[in-house]
């Protein structure tokens, strides 16, 4: 089964939640995100340090992608034979620690367990006054994107292919400890944002989730769409398009902003208009359409 129809079964007649954050009104932010050992991570690739703080930054990024700031948070650990080790929970705790203290978050309470594989959880409460929901977005707006994507897929290639180049750090650093836009969030809140969601399955599945939830036809132009050079050298396109965990913000404004706030680059790639809900995308004043959709949590056949 595809990962939206385990979703629609387990909620049954309910519809399913279509943001990452669930609001609890007046002013709380709750999610929940998950590492598991053989599908997010190796630990030949990612030390306990690396772990750690790639738990915190990708449940935090969901909290800024809906406007709001992270507060307290539950860790869940499965420990498998080697993550159970001294070594590795002192190395594991140090850096979650200092992740934790960077958003001045708590560590309220949590779980921990023996697995044969290690499983990590964490679920984040956050504060916010009006959250952002990817629902929110209204024909006429303007699409964004912060930073530039595909750096971390060229990582994850760069790592598959146990590849030396040096040229290749920054990549494969992107990969493994990606960063939220944190920085961003007060300068963004300045402005009118109507929906607002973080790339983490790449721009293709996030644009086309963002388009369905906000009910209008996504028109993205591919020469607008900020890729970063080396991975577009070394991938091609439609890789980039498909690079997950990037971190990056992808919103919707009706309103032209900066081409930088708080250091980070914004681009304009599109616009959001009537019609049947999805993404097309335009390169050359051509329709494009890309040969891969990217990383899948689940294969079509399963």
């Amino acid at each position: 089964m595809k990962e939206s129809e385990i979703i629609r079964t387990l909620f049954g007649t309910t519809p399913p939640p279509e943001d990452d954050c669930y609001f609890l009104a007046p002013n709380r932010l709750v999610t929940t995100d998950s590492l598991s050992e053989g599908t997010h991570f190796l630990h030949q690739w990612s030390s306990p340090q690396i772990l750690a703080k790639k738990l915190v930054e990708v449940n935090v990024s969901d909290i800024i992608a809906s406007g709001g700031k992270p507060k307290e948070c539950f860790l869940n650990l499965g420990l498998s034979p080697l993550s159970r080790k001294k070594e590795w929970i002192r190395g594991f705790s140090k850096e979650l620690r200092k992740s934790l203290d960077q958003y001045e978050m708590k560590l309220a309470g949590g779980d921990t367990f023996s697995s044969p594989a290690t499983q990590l959880a964490l679920t984040v409460v956050g504060t916010v006054d009006k959250p952002w929901l990817r629902s929110g977005g209204k024909f006429g707006d303007y699409l964004y994107l912060t930073g530039s994507i595909g750096l971390s897929q060229l990582g994850y290639q760069t790592l598959k292919k146990k590849s030396k180049k040096k040229v290749y750090k920054e990549a494969v650093e992107r990969h493994l400890s990606p960063k939220s836009r944190y920085a961003i969030l007060d300068h963004l809140k300045q402005f009118k944002i109507h929906a607002c969601m973080d790339v983490t399955d790449g721009l293709i599945q996030d644009s086309e989730r963002l388009a369905l939830t906000s009910q209008g036809k996504l028109k993205i132009q591919i020469e607008s769409i900020p890729t970063h050079p080396l991975a577009l050298k070394e991938l091609g396109l439609d890789l980039c398009l498909g690079s997950g965990e990037e971190l990056e913000l992808l919103f919707l404004s009706p309103e032209i902003l900066p081409t930088k706030l708080a250091g980070v680059p914004v681009t304009m790639i599109g616009k959001l208009d009537k019609g049947k809900p999805g993404v097309t995308f335009q390169k050359e004043g051509k329709h494009y359409l890309p040969k891969t959709r990217g990383f899948l949590h689940f294969s079509e056949e399963e």
